[in-house]
């Protein structure tokens, strides 16, 4: 009953940090309006495909803290957060000044008539990516409730911190800001609640870091495609089509992304179960009853955005995005797929030596 009572902790935290990731949305995009909206949502799908990186960090740094923590050296696990974080403000700040020089083509690329957005998208990542390894040594050592309040705490201050910028006039790039900065509270958030890892013993355990990177570069390659199905066709309509049809799809995209997030609850909490148990028939009978969970939620949320599109977006966004009506009629059953594939390479990745 672990993995039921854990993702159930895992649910509700991500339920109540979705709710407000969802206002966060439609505050957005009643405030903005589809054309607008459809600009924040290129530079959204462009920040979460430079961010891919923290999908991978999270799962590496979970399944190598969990089989730390099993063996107690806890010592070793704070070496690995360090070395980790140390490593991520390296590569983030070569990204970024990849993206400082590139702007203005990924501006055009995009129809967007200044750089600057494209310049803050990466410059939050350096929040993006250090959070993961925080979540990774949470999750590893089983600390489910408080990464559950974790990702509320995250959620409702970028809920706050949008509230402000709009307040002042910022517009999108007040929203841009907002996503990324609130990675950084939560960041700040963890560290209270991993402090019994610095009064740890340090093996030899961690001296050398490269099966972690290693095992970084066989999650990234993973979840590459996966992520590219959802995120890249929003950088593809914002170049060829108009920015309101770019909105209509962005709204019905994150109706639809709400199956993928209790999918990720799931996850998150087969992963660790799966990496630390050493009987394949047990590894098996966890993995079969994920993905009946993920299943049978993620077609539930098919059916209601199947039957009832237009209510939900005018309610959620406004009459204003009626016309993404089309798109998010099919777009919750392609979710299915999509959730049934991420839990299948997750767990490949956790079953990984």
């Amino acid at each position: 009953m672990s993995l039921l009572k854990n993702s159930t902790i895992v649910v509700a935290g991500v339920v109540v940090s979705n709710l407000l990731g969802y206002a966060f949305h439609f505050i957005v995009g009643r405030w903005l309006g589809p054309e607008e909206y459809g600009e924040f949502g290129a530079l959204m799908a462009l920040f979460l495909m430079v961010a891919l990186p923290s999908w991978a960090l999270s799962w590496a740094v979970t399944k190598f803290t969990s089989r730390l923590y099993a063996e107690n050296k806890l010592g070793d696990i704070a070496v690995l957060r360090k070395k980790m974080q140390n490593d991520v403000l390296i590569f983030s700040a070569a990204v970024l000044l990849i993206i400082i020089l590139c702007s203005p083509w990924i501006a055009a690329f995009l129809k967007i008539p200044s750089a600057l957005p494209v310049i803050i998208v990466g410059s939050t990542l350096v929040f993006a990516l250090l959070l993961p390894v925080n979540r990774g040594i949470l999750q590893g050592m089983k600390k489910f409730r408080i990464l559950s309040v974790n990702t509320i705490i995250e959620a409702g201050a970028r809920l706050v911190l949008l509230t402000l910028f709009l307040f002042i006039g910022k517009g999108v790039i007040g929203a841009i800001l907002a996503y990324g900065l609130a990675y950084f509270v939560a960041f700040l958030a963890v560290f209270p609640n991993i402090k019994e890892t610095k009064t740890g013993k340090v093996s030899t355990e961690v001296s050398s870091i490269k099966p972690v990177y290693t095992f970084i570069l066989k999650v990234l390659m993973a979840n590459l495609l996966i992520q590219s199905i959802i995120n890249v066709p929003a950088l593809v309509i914002k170049h060829l089509y108009t920015d309101e049809f770019t909105g209509y799809w962005t709204a019905a995209l994150n109706i639809a992304r709400l199956s993928l997030f209790v999918t990720a609850a799931i996850s998150m909490v087969m992963f660790p179960e799966i990496a630390g148990e050493q009987e394949h028939q047990n590894k098996k009978k966890i993995f079969n009853r994920a993905a009946l969970l993920v299943l049978f939620t993620s077609l539930g949320a098919a059916i209601v955005f199947f039957a009832i599109p237009g209510l939900l977006l005018r309610t959620l966004y406004g009459p204003s995005f009626e016309g993404a009506v089309p798109v998010l009629e099919w777009m919750g059953f392609g979710m299915i797929f999509i959730g049934l594939l991420q839990l299948r390479v997750d767990y490949y990745l956790a079953e990984l030596k």
